[in-house]
C-alpha cells in the first residue's frame, strides 16, 4: 500500500503544478500543435506525474492477481474497463492533433474513472 499511497501524493502534485496559472508557466520548451505545448512548468510537472505513475504501476502489479480474479469473474466489466482505458488514452492522444481542443478533457475523464475503478478493486 506504501506505494499506492507515495503514487497518488506524486500525482496529486503534479496536477497541482499543471493548474497553475499560464503567467508561471515560463516560455515554451516543446511546440507540439498549434495551441499545444511543452513549457518550462509542464516538464517539470512532468517530473512527479511520471514517478507517481511508476509507483502506482508497481502497486498495480504486484496486486495484478486481484484484477485477474475479478474480470474472470465478470468478463463483460474488465473488457468494458479495458476499452474504456484505451479509449481515453487514444482521445487524450488525438486532442493534441486536433481542431476540436476539448477531447482531452473526455479522455482524461475516462482514464481517471478507470483508473480508480481499478485502485478500488485492487485496494479491496
Amino acid at each position: 500500500m506504501r506505494h499506492l499511497y507515495i503514487g497518488l501524493i506524486l500525482f496529486i502534485l503534479a496536477i497541482v503544478l499543471l493548474a497553475l496559472p499560464d503567467q508561471i508557466e515560463g516560455p515554451v520548451v516543446i511546440p507540439i500543435s498549434p495551441g499545444h505545448a511543452l513549457s518550462v512548468l509542464d516538464t517539470v510537472a512532468m517530473v512527479p506525474l511520471l514517478c507517481g505513475t511508476v509507483f502506482m504501476q508497481l502497486f498495480l502489479w504486484r496486486r495484478r492477481t486481484v484484477l485477474i480474479e475479478k474480470f474472470t469473474r465478470n468478463v463483460p466489466i474488465g473488457i468494458l474497463v479495458t476499452f474504456a482505458g484505451g479509449f481515453g488514452l487514444g482521445l487524450l492522444v488525438a486532442s493534441a492533433f486536433s481542431l476540436f481542443f476539448w477531447w482531452w478533457v473526455i479522455g482524461a475523464g475516462l482514464l481517471l474513472v478507470v483508473f480508480f475503478v481499478v485502485l478500488r478493486i485492487m485496494a479491496k
